[in-house]
């Protein structure tokens, strides 16, 4: 890709858009912000990103098709991810000791007041996927006011429980006796209630993710060429966003191993979960249970056909659609 190509994808000829691309200070700490959108009147949505350190700011010009013409997107690499890691590799081991999720909701709210110098709206709308769900039902819950509304993506519930039950749901289609079948296992026995990233705890997690997709999904969509091709990281970038290192994010994980969404399913604003029929990290049944039991104004749930974790990305159309039908029933139910 040319500069003049790369130049297309990074300032699009729209008068009315903007296209920004800071590292605001952001609760003590230099954090890399995109801000995207064809039409700075469209609502403003405040994505947070999975992982954790799993950014998705070099790929925004794939994940985004189709948000943009509707919405103005901030991606934001959180602390030690991405390009705020390289902002700050310097502090890295300093920030690595960070990352409660007091410290991501005063993130959240710096990020908040640096939008409103460069953005006019009133609220913003929450989008969390994966980890980042974590996040933004949390900060949702504790800052309402600044909140339209609470879309969540494949929703955290509690990782222990996640990872346990998708291992049940792999049992029962896996090979009897197979190396499959043995490597799950090996998971199962003796999983902590606390998991620790140690390297005997890791080497046990590395088939996790692989096993899943090869017997949960026909249809999840792997973003790594598109992640090799961005050109808007380098090469150092790529490698940090596609392998983060769990010693630059021990605090966030530790936040993520000890979460658990069950503990508060009281919310001022609407809310909506999203997910993929074919879901492999956050199982379907967790959510749904949750679902069932939320206090909110407004709920709505939608499942995504042909899709798995990354249901945004698998199949796009479907989530649009789900998408803008839950933000038209916050409008017509008068939240603002």
């Amino acid at each position: 890709m040319n500069k003049v190509q790369k130049n297309k994808i990074l300032y699009p000829d729209n008068k009315n858009g903007i296209y920004m691309y800071e590292y605001p200070e952001i609760n003590g700490v230099k954090q890399y912000i995109q801000i995207r959108g064809a039409d700075r009147k469209n609502p403003l949505i405040l994505f947070i990103h999975g992982g954790p350190g799993a950014v998705v700011s070099g790929i925004f010009h794939v994940m985004q098709e189709g948000w943009e013409d509707r919405f103005t997107v901030v991606n934001w690499d959180q602390r030690n991810a991405g390009k705020t890691y390289f902002a700050n590799k310097s502090r890295a081991g300093e920030i690595a000791k960070t990352g409660t999720i007091d410290d991501f909701i005063k993130d959240v709210d710096d990020i908040i007041k640096y939008l409103h110098i460069v953005y006019d709206f009133e609220k913003i709308i929450i989008m969390g996927f994966s980890w980042g769900t974590a996040i933004g039902a949390e900060y949702a819950k504790s800052r309402p006011e600044n909140v339209l509304c609470c879309i969540s993506v494949g929703q955290l519930v509690n990782y222990h429980d996640g990872v346990l039950t998708i291992c049940k749901t792999i049992l029962e289609k896996v090979p009897k006796d197979s190396k499959d079948e043995q490597r799950i296992k090996a998971i199962m026995d003796g999983f902590p209630d606390v998991p620790l990233w140690t390297p005997e705890f890791m080497k046990r997690m590395r088939f996790f993710n692989p096993i899943a997709l090869k017997y949960l999904t026909r249809h999840a969509r792997a973003n790594y060429t598109a992640v090799i091709k961005s050109p808007f990281m380098n090469f150092r970038e790529k490698i940090v966003s596609s392998f983060p290192k769990t010693k630059l994010l021990e605090k966030s994980l530790e936040t993520m191993a000890t979460y658990d969404f069950r503990e508060n399913l009281n919310f001022e604003v609407p809310v909506q979960f999203i997910f993929g029929e074919e879901e492999t990290i956050c199982p379907a049944d967790l959510i749904t249970e949750c679902f069932e039991r939320i206090n909110a104004p407004l709920k709505e749930v939608a499942i995504i056909p042909k899709a798995s974790h990354g249901c945004f990305y698998d199949n796009p159309e479907a989530f649009n659609d789900a998408l803008e039908k839950f933000l038209l029933s916050v409008k017509n139910k008068g939240f603002s």
